[in-house]
């Protein structure tokens, strides 16, 4: 799961086309829903509404990191990268 893998945070919830990670810490989870019943993960259409910037020291170096879990490098941004999770989610890192 590339999120669980991408954020070092444990699966709580992996069920019926469902997932969701949670910070070790608590708080909110972030959760998935495959629409239409699972894989293949449906064509994305509109904006999603459910978007990510992450922050890090060394942007290229993270996105060497996300790239080898999957993850698509996009675009090169004026303070980071544009990417996207291998379900075509798009999510921006920024230098902290």
């Amino acid at each position: 799961m590339f999120w669980r893998d991408a954020l070092g945070w444990p699966l709580v919830w992996d069920k019926d086309e469902q997932t969701a990670v949670q910070s070790p810490l608590g708080g909110t989870k972030i959760s998935w829903d495959l629409w239409g019943g699972g894989p293949p993960v449906q064509r994305k259409s509109g904006r999603n509404r459910q978007s990510f910037d992450l922050v890090t020291d060394d942007p290229s170096t993270e996105a060497e990191r996300l790239v080898s879990l999957g993850a698509i490098r996009l675009s090169d941004l004026p303070d980071g990268i544009k990417m996207a999770d291998p379900d075509g989610n798009k999510f921006g890192l920024h230098a902290d």
